[in-house]
């Protein structure tokens, strides 16, 4: 009887034990593979019908885990995974492949059975879509000239490549044609008026409806410690922006916030093209921002100018004009750079702090020259070519070379900044009515040139 209880205690003790070890394990035992993404092939969440292939993709794959341990099932249904390892790093993995499947138009589940190792327990992420013949979308929000938020866009089943798309806008047809073998499809249907519309759309047999949202972009961005707007250009009032409460003047340099935390508003308070609207904000501006460089520099050809960045805590900057760098320190809280001799152009001045921080800015260097347009007439007894050079101010007594038909003239500017020069008849009627032709001013290597069509 003795034997039987103390045998009994020894049972219990070690089951209790193994229960311990075994909760400890499962305790030890860390599954990253709950951390797996996987994208299927679909688009926005659904898939088209009679695909000859479907494209599967698994990320963040611990790097303990071989791709033959992986499983995938369509409801249930196996089917054959052809993948491939194409990334590998110290932790994880990149398999990309591919799965054949008969889709009928209707829900499925898709699951990803990881099958464990000695590493990682069994795991099976699923994800739910919706075959389909068509795949269409119409956009919650329609944002005027924001090409990337103002279109309706279909998808199209190899199968499912003729027949009539019709958008339907507040009950009235919008817009009408005849799909022939398209595969995608996209139509703008941004010059709506502002406001919600109910947008329809009809393609053989399947419907979608919604009611959309148009729009103009107000958008705000901080920039280190700037605020900056950006809305229409052709908007007439003047952008209110409140910072914790307070109003501020908006201009285009923006506005250099505080650190701290800062809840930012904006408010369009609507004209006779644009109705009001607000856009909020929070910020979060570091201690010690590093650069604060102004969004954009202009000047005229010639011109000596040098531009000043504010830093803070950083003692030089790297600064990289077209394929020209140059180090330069900073002095009194700022960096000052000389910006060398550029032709017109657009440029961009890129700032590095030489740690974590870039800037940068956008240069323009504006033509001294304008070129008058003129009518060229085969006919005419002569024609004056007229060139105007300034920038602030007339500039006097400086050489413009005009190049017309092959032959060059040069004529000194006057005390307006204007030149001019004198085509005679001779070379005129050497053209041929009906070409184009071509005729420039330039000032040192300030080109402006003009095409025109010769009349009779």
């Amino acid at each position: 009887m003795k034997k039987i209880i103390l045998f009994s205690l020894i049972l219990i003790a070690f089951i209790s034990i193994s229960a311990v070890n075994a909760e400890n394990a499962d305790e030890n035992m860390t599954n990253p593979i709950e951390d797996i993404d996987i994208s299927y092939g679909d688009t926005y969440g659904k898939v088209l019908t009679n695909e000859e292939r479907y494209d599967v993709y698994i990320y963040n794959v611990p790097e303990e885990c071989e791709i033959d341990e992986f499983r995938l099932y369509i409801d249930n249904q196996s089917v054959d995974y052809h993948g491939k390892d194409v990334e590998r790093n110290t932790e994880f993995r990149h398999f990309e492949g591919y799965y054949t499947y008969s889709f009928t138009p209707k829900n499925y589940t898709l699951a990803l059975e990881f099958t464990g190792n000695s590493h990682y327990s069994p795991y099976t992420k699923t994800v739910e879509f919706e075959a389909t013949p068509a795949i269409i979308n119409i956009p919650d929000v329609v944002t005027k000239a924001i090409y990337s938020e103002r279109n309706v866009e279909a998808f199209f089943a190899p199968d499912n490549r003729q027949g009539k798309f019709t958008i339907y806008a507040d009950g009235k047809e919008y817009h009408s044609q005849t799909i022939t073998g398209q595969s995608r499809f996209l139509y703008p249907i941004d010059d709506l008026s502002y406001g919600h519309h109910s947008i329809e759309v009809e393609y053989n047999g399947i419907a979608v409806k919604k009611t959309v949202e148009v729009t103009y972009i107000l958008d705000l961005e901080i920039y280190d410690n700037v605020l900056i707007a950006t809305i229409p250009s052709d908007t007439t009032k003047a952008l209110e922006v409140y910072v914790d409460g307070t109003r501020y003047t908006y201009t285009p340099d923006g506005i250099i916030l505080q650190p701290g935390s800062h809840n930012i508003t904006a408010r369009y308070p609507g004209d006779s093209k644009h109705p009001e609207k607000t856009v909020n904000i929070t910020a979060d501006i570091p201690e010690v921002p590093s650069i604060i460089a102004p969004k954009s520099i202009s000047m005229y050809y010639k011109d000596s100018k040098t531009a000043t960045f504010k830093v803070i805590a950083v003692s030089q900057l790297k600064i990289t004009l077209k394929s020209s760098s140059k180090t330069v320190k900073s002095v009194n809280g700022a960096v000052k750079y000389k910006i060398p001799t550029l032709t017109p152009g657009k440029y961009t001045i890129n700032l590095w702090d030489g740690n974590l921080c870039w800037a940068k800015t956008a240069l323009t260097v504006k033509h001294l020259v304008t070129l008058k347009t003129i009518k060229v007439k085969k006919s005419a007894k002569k024609l004056v070519l007229t060139a105007t050079l300034k920038n602030a101010k007339a500039i006097k007594g400086k050489t413009i070379t005009f190049k017309f038909s092959g032959k060059t003239y040069k004529a000194k500017t006057n005390s307006k900044g204007i030149a001019k020069v004198t085509v005679k008849k001779s070379v005129l009627k050497k053209l041929k009515a009906g070409n184009k032709i071509t005729y420039k001013a330039t000032y040192l290597k300030d080109t402006v040139k003009k095409t025109a069509k010769v009349l009779k």
